[in-house]
């Protein structure tokens, strides 16, 4: 079980984010993540079926000690305003739901229960949307 804050302030438990529908969880662990996350977003909104939630998590282990928390979640709070993005400090959860280290994207599906359907990696393609969506009419 785990709980996260994300770039908002607000509490993210294991529970809230899966047991409503299928999950898509856009996974990053680079400086480039947020913008492959953004492009992920915006494709998967018009293709998911409906009732498919959609969230962020960030790897965060690496970040330098000297860098503020805050200034990470107010520009993942620009980034991505419509996508609440979990903020994983120590990199459990990223490695728990079983996402590959060092990937700038990874897009896993869950199913209602958590169980991971699938996971891609890499950023938005039209034949990597196409697989999610596939993973999704499971």
């Amino acid at each position: 079980m785990f709980t996260l804050d994300d770039q908002f302030g607000r509490t993210h438990r294991q529970a809230d984010v899966f047991g409503d529908g299928p999950v898509v969880i856009l996974a990053g662990a680079q400086r480039q993540a947020p913008d492959a996350m953004r492009a992920w977003e915006q494709a998967l909104r018009a293709r998911v079926p409906e009732g498919t939630r959609i969230v962020g998590l960030s790897n965060l282990e690496r970040l330098p000690f000297f860098v503020p928390k805050g200034v990470v979640t107010k520009g993942l709070a620009q980034q991505l305003p419509n996508v609440p993005v979990l903020c994983d400090w120590k990199g459990r959860v990223h490695a728990d739901l079983g996402f590959p280290a060092g990937a700038t994207i990874s897009v896993g599906v869950f199913s209602v229960s958590g169980e991971r359907l699938g996971i891609i990696t890499g950023e938005q393609t039209e034949p990597r949307l196409a697989e999610i969506v596939q993973l999704l009419s499971r």
